[in-house]
């Protein structure tokens, strides 16, 4: 299990600890004004910071600014990459939720309705507090995991993050245009998205060596033997999302638990 099942779940999977969502603790610590506060402003903080962090990714300082930057975000604001099944038990279990326009997409991309992001919430201080331009949706338990499905097939991977740890806010929707994913994995500047609790594996037999999934791998961990004509999985490099999956015509990779890989268990 991950560090944060050991602090925020008693050694279970801490996203599926629904008192990691409750309206008592979303209440608590002004988190609805801290969660507001990061959508409303994240637009005008955000690409600064990138170019702070790309000036510092330049010289030798960077990895000492990794000792404070990824402490900082455990405490207030980071992710962790959930797959699809784990993700429907969680919006299951929501009373309420906002679909939203993703704040990462308006900056990178320039598109300001693309609905890629969800609060796990539709608490109305919230609403009334987030700016209009996000255009929040109320939609059901049961539209929202329809619209994860979609997103699945599509091959964007799926993750939650925090708003003042420990309390879960809300489910993001990623690829490269996602900044956490160019924050942790493309450029490495410093961790702030965490993999998931899985990685992959092939079966052989059913593997026809198509090498789809390798086109829908975001983290370059699928690999082909032009050999044998089959692809497998580098659990080192794994991110446990499962996307792969789900363009896979023979069902010939699966998930497993990280912690019974011995190579991966200790891979975060």
């Amino acid at each position: 299990m991950c560090e944060f099942c050991v602090k925020h779940g008693d050694g279970k999977k801490w996203y599926l600890a629904m008192e990691n969502y409750s309206r008592e603790l979303l209440h608590q610590q002004d988190r609805i004004g801290y969660m507001s506060y990061f959508a409303n402003t994240f637009e005008e903080r955000v690409p600064r910071s990138l170019t702070q962090l790309e000036k510092l990714s330049r010289t030798p300082f960077l990895n000492i600014a990794k000792l404070f930057l990824t402490p900082s975000q455990k405490r207030d604001h980071f992710g962790q990459i959930v797959p699809l099944e784990d993700m429907e038990q969680i919006l299951a279990q929501m009373d309420g939720i906002f679909r939203l326009s993703c704040p990462c997409r308006r900056v990178t991309t320039g598109q300001k309705n693309a609905r890629y992001c969800y609060a796990l919430t539709a608490d109305p201080q919230l609403a009334a507090e987030v700016d209009n331009s996000f255009s929040l949706e109320v939609i059901t338990s049961s539209e929202a995991i329809e619209s994860i499905r979609t997103l699945d097939k599509e091959g964007l991977f799926h993750s939650i993050w925090t708003f003042k740890t420990p309390y879960i806010g809300a489910v993001c929707n990623c690829d490269q245009d996602c900044i956490a994913y160019r924050i942790s994995y493309s450029r490495s500047y410093y961790q702030v998205m965490f993999r998931g609790e899985y990685v992959g594996r092939v079966d052989f037999d059913a593997c026809n060596g198509c090498r789809n999934c390798m086109r829908q791998c975001h983290f370059g961990a699928i690999r082909y033997s032009v050999a044998n004509k089959k692809v497998e999985i580098d659990v080192r490099q794994c991110f446990g999302c499962g996307v792969c999956r789900a363009i896979c015509q023979n069902d010939a990779i699966t998930l497993h638990a990280r912690s019974a890989d011995p190579v991966a268990v200790k891979i975060w």
